[in-house]
């Protein structure tokens, strides 16, 4: 092991640790909540959409406003913006708790387009077929879109986590914890090259790995799909 490396890791062990394991909680949390809400936001999108199955201009079009409005502000300024928001709902605006507020809503609106585009990939005749079995629309949904579409949903997912780890260093600037505000604080601030290029390549691990587990569990599920019809 360099030297470099090897007195990196021992001055910078324990907090590279630290923030890593805070990282994870934030994404962790942040990801569960996007998930539940942003796919059930995007298949409304999606569904009540112009000439969609359940054709709602009312629903669909204040929702993509909503949506868009959200991934069209820098994270940066979203951070700032959601601070009294954060601060009512936790009780502070800085920190880990905070930062999951904002990596929550930021989550949900990319969760959202990402579902959306899923099921609008989805071949139209499924919803023929689900309309003339008399489905109903809990069923369509569960029984036929999220089957369908559940490849290009675990790709999304995927990305959607990965797109999280990067807001996650962001918040690093306004001391939101993780690993990004030990990049900023002693990287940074402090100069220390050695320091960043550790964290720099963890987190390029880190988001490969991710990556590949789930492209794997993707084409698997896209196999067990094809085998089962």
């Amino acid at each position: 092991m360099p030297d470099w490396l090897a007195d990196t890791w021992q001055r910078f062990g324990a907090q590279i640790v630290t923030g890593f394991l805070e990282t994870f909680q934030m994404v962790a949390v942040s990801f569960c909540l996007s998930a539940v809400i942003g796919t059930g936001a995007g298949l409304a999108l999606s569904l009540c959409r112009r000439g969609g199955p359940w054709e709602s201009p009312l629903l669909a079009v204040p929702l993509s406003v909503a949506v868009n409005l959200v991934r069209s502000v820098p994270f940066i300024l979203l951070l700032i913006v959601i601070a009294p928001l954060a601060r009512l709902l936790v009780g502070t605006a800085y920190g880990i708790q905070a930062s999951m507020v904002s990596l929550s809503i930021v989550g949900i609106a990319v969760v959202t387009r990402l579902v959306e585009q899923a099921v609008a990939d989805i071949n139209p005749q499924l919803f023929q077929t689900a309309h003339a079995l008399s489905a109903s629309r809990w069923q369509l949904v569960t029984q036929f879109i999220l089957v369908e579409a559940r490849a290009p949903l675990i790709l999304g997912y995927t990305s959607a986590i990965i797109s999280l780890i990067a807001y996650s260093t962001v918040v690093g600037v306004i001391a939101g914890g993780g690993i990004g505000y030990l990049a900023i604080q002693e990287g940074f601030y402090m100069w220390n090259q050695p320091l960043m290029w550790v964290i720099i390549a963890l987190m390029t691990l880190f988001v490969q790995l991710i990556q590949l587990a789930g492209s794997a569990l993707a084409r698997t599920s896209d196999r067990k799909g094809k085998a089962r019809t």
